[in-house]
């Protein structure tokens, strides 16, 4: 006889290999039910998906992470607002956003790959997350963004900072709150300047668009709703192309001749990337809000109950693929939802996958094999992103 399904978010051994729990929870409680945080979780692809699409009972406006449900923003982020109030401010940032604004990042990021993993190249081995992996998002998005390259560290330290959750801690720490205060100064400081000189980057586009309210009233964005944007796209998109690189390092070596594969056809990088992203999401659990008594395989969801929707989980669901638990380069996998599906589709989906590809070329380019000392790796805490952050490899 079975154990009884159960999953802990903030246990270490769920976040380094859940899979085992996940796939528990997808054969015999489809609808979980966490007693001690109070939390429902849904671990299919066919539910998370829905789910995902379907705002006006999962909502995202009371919070986004299981220890922030339910919150207020103090900075209003379009992330956690529903439409369709979401959609006013996601038709102003796709504007900005554009696929010339990202495209035209490529050549800067084969400078930097070059810039961070040509001094070791005949060195035996480094840290691939804390030495280049983790190093890699933050330049970029900060370029995107238009920080002062001498700040990019410590922004990068500060979105590591944001995103840590100590074992079985609920909620944001005093620290965290006093950096987000410290981090939305310096953000506030760079749109003062914007504003004063404008250069061609996204900050200034941001200053300068207009959006159109729901009443019909056409205006500029306020500094606030700018904040919001401004943190959104760095902190989260630091974070998850930290973990997908280092995801990465490991799913390659453990996968060895998939990795031949991509050395002998980099053409084929593209789809791994897509794979690589369903089999080990980065950001494997969505927080929603339920705005009304919900019915799933003959269970209530409570009317104000905090759901995760487990997207991690849904990556490997037998039901949807074959083979779940394998890595398949030349798999179809673009029909995932690892950068969620809907309203709330991931906004750096386009510029994680162009990282993705150029970081894995650049990567096998240098490297075509490695291995992996698994007993130096070490994980990142959080209950909202799932990954190494340090992984040594030699070669």
């Amino acid at each position: 006889m079975s154990n009884a399904p159960f999953w802990d978010p903030y246990l270490p051994q769920f976040q380094q290999s859940p899979y085992a729990a996940w796939q528990q929870l997808r054969d015999e409680a489809p609808v979980y039910h966490n007693e001690k945080y109070g939390f429902y979780a849904l671990s299919r692809f066919e539910d998370v998906l829905n789910a995902s699409l379907d705002t006006e009972r999962f909502s995202s406006a009371k919070g986004i992470t299981l220890d922030g449900i339910p919150m207020e923003a103090p900075i209003p982020m379009m992330i956690m607002q529903d439409p369709p109030q979401h959609d006013v401010l996601r038709k102003v940032v796709n504007r900005v956003y554009t696929p010339r604004r990202v495209a035209e990042l490529e050549d800067r990021m084969r400078e930097l790959c070059g810039d961070y993993l040509d001094p070791f190249v005949g060195s035996g081995g480094f840290d691939y997350v804390e030495q280049f992996g983790s190093r890699l998002p933050v330049m970029v998005i900060s370029t995107l963004l238009g920080f002062p390259e001498e700040d990019h560290d410590q922004l990068r330290e500060w979105s590591d900072m944001m995103l840590h959750r100590e074992e079985g801690r609920e909620g944001m720490s005093p620290e965290v709150l006093e950096l987000l205060t410290q981090t939305s100064m310096y953000y506030l400081s760079i749109l003062q300047k914007r504003r004063a000189d404008p250069q061609d980057d996204f900050i200034t586009a941001l200053a300068e668009a207009e959006l159109t309210d729901l009443d019909g009233t056409i205006r500029k964005l306020d500094d606030m709703e700018i904040l919001g944007m401004i943190g959104l796209i760095s902190n989260a998109g630091n974070e998850t192309v930290a973990r997908m690189l280092g995801w990465a390092s490991l799913v390659l070596c453990n996968f060895a001749d998939e990795r031949e594969l991509l050395v002998r056809d980099p053409s084929l990088i593209p789809v791994a990337v897509e794979e690589l992203l369903r089999f080990e999401s980065p950001s494997p659990i969505q927080g929603r809000y339920a705005t009304r008594d919900i019915e799933l395989h003959g269970e209530i969801i409570p009317q104000g109950s905090t759901v995760a929707l487990l997207t991690g989980s849904a990556g490997r669901d037998e039901r949807q693929y074959a083979d779940a638990d394998q890595y398949i380069v030349r798999r179809n996998a673009a029909r995932h939802v690892s950068f969620g599906y809907g309203a709330h589709f991931c906004l750096g989906a386009a510029l994680a996958r162009l990282e993705g590809r150029v970081a894995l070329e650049e990567t096998l380019a240098r490297f075509p094999t490695w291995s992996v000392d698994r007993s130096a790796v070490e994980w990142v805490a959080t209950n909202t992103v799932r990954g190494p952050a340090s992984v040594p490899i030699s070669f």
